[in-house]
């Protein structure tokens, strides 16, 4: 009888340990700020070059530029682009910036990939971005959208959607 005793509470406690309490609390859920997004994005050209030039004159090119950020994005950016010129004016266009500055009253920085093309009939660049990574208060900062040039104002116009994960207390 003691010898059962004995065993019982063996698996008894063995069972404790590898089943969990159904009482836990549940886990905590980060919760989340989701807002449009909108500005103008203004860059100054540093430096760029062609670096390859196919028979067919398909132009390949890279290049770095500064950028100036307004609207939801405030701030600045160091821009590192290369692109494919065809001879009919289209190209591609794939840009990694890296911004520097608020979003939202959140501070810190951004890793934001751009891509996009001038293949539109009406000849307006457009294409979209996306946030890669974050620092500082814009750590947990994602996002994506549209962009398009905006001829009049000597811009890229950005929109679309950020959302800050912000961790539960």
């Amino acid at each position: 009888m003691r010898r059962t005793i004995l065993v019982l509470a063996v698996v008894t406690l063995a069972a404790a340990m590898f089943i969990p309490a159904t009482a836990a609390a549940p886990p905590k859920v980060p919760a989340v700020s989701l807002r449009a997004a909108s500005g103008l994005w203004t860059e100054v050209e540093v430096a760029w070059n062609v670096w390859k030039e196919t028979p067919k004159g398909v132009q390949y090119a890279s290049g770095t530029h500064d950028g100036t950020w307004t609207g939801t994005f405030e701030g600045s950016s160091v821009d590192d682009w290369g692109a494919q010129f065809w001879p009919d004016g289209t190209y591609w266009i794939g840009l990694a910036i890296s911004f520097e500055g608020t979003v939202n009253e959140k501070e810190g920085t951004l890793e934001i990939l751009f891509t996009g093309s001038l293949r539109s009939p009406d000849g307006t660049p457009s294409g979209k971005w996306v946030i890669i990574s974050g620092t500082g208060d814009l750590a947990n900062l994602h996002g994506q959208g549209t962009w398009s040039y905006d001829f009049d104002a000597e811009g890229v116009r950005y929109s679309g959607i950020v959302k800050q994960f912000i961790p539960p207390a």
